[in-house]
């Protein structure tokens, strides 16, 4: 009897209560093998889902009031305050390789001198970058695509301009190697059907956010025919006036929940609505004003001001 009560217990054992077991355990290996989403992860969600609670912070050139532009310690500066996408510029040198420099020259930034597309890279890291007021003095070289895409990999997203050209083929390579392609958002004038032309097929595997300029003959169709043809996730309005059909559009895009970038640099960018504008008439005439009328993004000189204002008022968070 009690042998037969043995088998029985062992008999439930193995049909209801291991059975609860193996999934629980399954559960828990399956809470445990699904990664956070990584800062970088993040972002990509805040750009893919623009909300009216936070709104995406896009640091020009990096923190260049306090590193170099276009420098590693520029972006690292970013990432350390919290901003989601670094704006940076990139050029082709003359064997080929991607590197971070705004101009078509190194003259300005850097303690060397020439057009970029005539050194090598060697004969570019051999030069040193300039601070914000042209002195010279920095330890800093002037960074890669790679070097930038190592440093910003899984941490923040990465605005591409001056990606003119076959750079644009050149930096999805990087990327790819890299693996880093979800990490970077590239953007241009053309028209879409000049942007199929160029780029083919590639155009389906980067982010591509059009840029939306005031003096633009037919901005509405410009618009409606680049969400017919790629849907971009986010465009970069460029508004001189309140009047521009530029500023016109962006209620649209809201409802189409399509990301708004305002570009808070200079007048002619955000009708006026400027990180100076912030400095002079406090933030709520500037910022709050691009905001309130639609701007999920916006890019500043001012990252850490503008992440304190944004924080102070919950969208940021």
């Amino acid at each position: 009897m009690n042998i037969i009560k043995t088998y029985l217990s062992v008999l439930v054992f193995w049909f209801f209560v291991l059975p609860g077991w193996g999934q629980s355990l399954t559960a828990s290996l399956s809470s445990i093998s699904e990664e956070a989403p990584t800062q970088a992860e993040e972002v990509l969600r805040h750009l893919q889902n623009p909300s009216d609670d936070y709104v995406l912070v896009v640091s020009h050139r990096g923190d260049w009031r306090h590193a170099p532009e276009n420098s590693l310690l520029a972006i690292q500066r970013c990432i350390d305050l919290g901003v989601d996408i670094v704006e940076i510029d990139v050029r082709l040198t003359k064997d080929g390789h991607l590197v971070a420099m705004h101009d078509l020259t190194v003259d300005r930034t850097t303690t060397g001198s020439g057009n970029v597309s005539d050194l090598t890279l060697a004969e570019i890291k051999e030069f040193r970058l300039k601070n914000a007021c042209g002195v010279k003095g920095s330890r800093q070289q002037v960074p890669t695509l790679t070097e930038i895409m190592d440093l910003a990999k899984g941490k923040i997203m990465i605005n591409l301009d001056k990606t003119e050209g076959e750079t644009v083929r050149e930096a999805y390579e990087v990327l790819v190697e890299t693996g880093t392609v979800d990490h970077a958002i590239f953007k241009g004038n053309d028209p879409v059907d000049v942007i199929r032309i160029k780029y083919g097929s590639l155009m389906d595997s980067i982010i591509y956010m059009p840029k939306v300029w005031y003096d633009l003959p037919d901005i509405p169709q410009y618009i409606a025919d680049y969400n017919q043809q790629l849907s971009p996730i986010a465009y970069e309005m460029i508004f001189d006036q309140e009047s521009s059909p530029v500023f016109q559009a962006i209620p649209q895009m809201n409802r189409d929940k399509i990301t708004v970038l305002a570009i808070a640099l200079w007048d002619e960018l955000c009708a006026g609505h400027t990180d100076e504008m912030m400095l002079l008439e406090g933030a709520d005439a500037s910022w709050g004003w691009l905001v309130n009328h639609g701007a999920n993004a916006i890019m500043t000189d001012r990252p850490e001001a503008l992440l304190t204002y944004l924080r102070e008022k919950g969208l940021h968070e």
